[in-house]
């Protein structure tokens, strides 16, 4: 099935501008009784005792436990339990090849938004000033020895290669090393190594900033390089996208008004050396302690980047299968006694790097079109029902696409905790009244 792609672009651009208008009309809370189709008393629906809404999560069982589930008409699904920490799970064609190829057809149309690309750093905006940065650095880059590691007073290419690797957590072919001493017009790397007597005039402060501004600007070196665009699902949609998030609906489990209360579906594009270094989908409410909302009850301060993102559970969908790399990492799944700041701050590597450090990670998914996975960003609080401490463990990432392109996209629902329970998304737009 194709999409009238004339009257999509109609449809992307004014949901867009009513999705995220201030005066959003969705201000009253859901029916708190079990009605409407909300509850499935069968399967451990996602209502409380007492009849009160609360968080649906699947219970994961054990790394490989397998569930079947019925999600539309008589076609089976089947879950697989892929970590416990966060609860993972992968779901085996999710989407058909036709679905996936449709994803694909509408993101490319609407278009994508460009990365922000800059291939060479010394050659934008502060570039002369780098270049013509003269002295040492008060940074690590300014100490002979750390530069010197066979300790016999020169300084090779090799070495500058291992000191960015060492100190920066910057990985840099023989080419960008290359690059960087025209660039900065390093003179004493003439013979192909610096000695000791010429360490007098070697502009480490210029090579300081110009690793900086690589691995902050860089598409090889920078935390992200890809390419994106948003569909949103609602009426206006065709209906591939209107059937998929009612197949979520029915996954997930949770109420309507947090299913379609959810973010528009976002479609993303990685081209070669395409990657998306290890994050979080979510904040931790204690890094805010000024009460600052989540995102999705505040779109106006969102769009500022003035509020906490609280997507309970990240749906990503891969839509093509990829000649190689651009698998999903997940370095600390189910990694006992995880300490996050003992993690960033290790000695032996950037493990946030996947370019580097993909395959290390404790849980690697290949690229598979149609497939799904599935996780939880927050535990759940026992008390409530609704969401409490972020999962530290569902930290992820993409890795390097070696060859070939790949798409994906993904799903993200927004919820409650229990001092917001009241709360409707301002994404949340009626179903039964569009």
């Amino acid at each position: 099935m194709r999409a009238n792609f004339p009257g999509l672009i109609l449809i992307v651009v004014a949901v867009f501008q009513r999705g995220f208008a201030s005066e959003h009309s969705a201000t009253q809370a859901e029916e708190t009784s079990c009605s409407k189709g909300h509850c499935f008393a069968e399967n451990e629906g996602p209502c409380k005792d007492d009849g009160q809404h609360k968080l649906y999560r699947w219970d994961p069982v054990k790394v490989g436990y397998e569930r079947k589930v019925r999600l539309e008409g008589e076609k089976i699904y089947t879950m697989i339990t892929r970590a416990v920490q966060p609860a993972l799970f992968e779901i085996p064609d999710f989407l058909s090849p036709e679905e996936a190829d449709h994803i694909i057809d509408v993101a490319e149309y609407v278009g994508f938004a460009k990365s922000d690309i800059h291939l060479d750093p010394v050659a934008k905006q502060h570039g002369k000033t780098v270049r013509s940065t003269e002295g040492h650095s008060n940074s690590s880059a300014g100490y002979f020895l750390n530069w010197d590691f066979d300790r016999d007073y020169e300084i090779t290419k090799d070495e500058v290669i291992i000191f960015a690797k060492k100190f920066k957590h910057l990985y840099l072919s023989p080419k960008e090393v290359d690059e960087m001493i025209e660039n900065l017009e390093l003179k004493e790397f003439e013979d192909g190594k610096v000695e000791y007597p010429e360490w007098r005039t070697f502009k480490t402060h210029a090579i300081d900033m110009y690793m900086n501004d690589m691995k902050e600007k860089h598409p090889h070196h920078r935390d992200r390089f890809s390419d994106q665009v948003w569909l949103f699902q609602t009426a206006e949609a065709d209906d591939v996208l209107r059937r998929l998030r009612e197949r979520v609906y029915k996954l997930t489990r949770l109420q309507k008004g947090i299913v379609y209360g959810g973010e528009p579906l976002q479609v993303v594009k990685y081209g070669p050396h395409g990657h998306y270094h290890a994050h979080y989908d979510s904040s931790r409410k204690s890094d805010y302690p000024d009460g600052t909302k989540c995102c999705h009850y505040d779109l106006k301060n969102a769009r500022l980047a003035k509020c906490r993102i609280c997507r309970y559970i990240t749906i990503l969908y891969y839509l093509n299968d990829v000649e190689e790399g651009g698998e999903t990492a997940f370095p600390v799944a189910d990694m006992k006694n995880f300490n996050e700041t003992e993690f960033r701050d290790r000695k032996d590597g950037d493990r946030f790097n996947l370019n580097e450090y993909c395959l290390t990670a404790n849980i690697v998914v290949p690229a598979k079109k149609g497939k799904a996975i599935m996780w939880y960003n927050y535990e759940l609080d026992g008390k409530t029902g609704w969401m409490n401490h972020r999962d530290d463990r569902s930290l992820h990432g993409g890795c390097i696409v070696k060859k070939g392109i790949k798409y994906i996209a993904n799903n993200w629902l927004p919820a409650p905790e229990n001092d917001s329970a009241h709360l409707i998304s301002e994404y949340f737009r009626d179903p039964d009244e569009e």
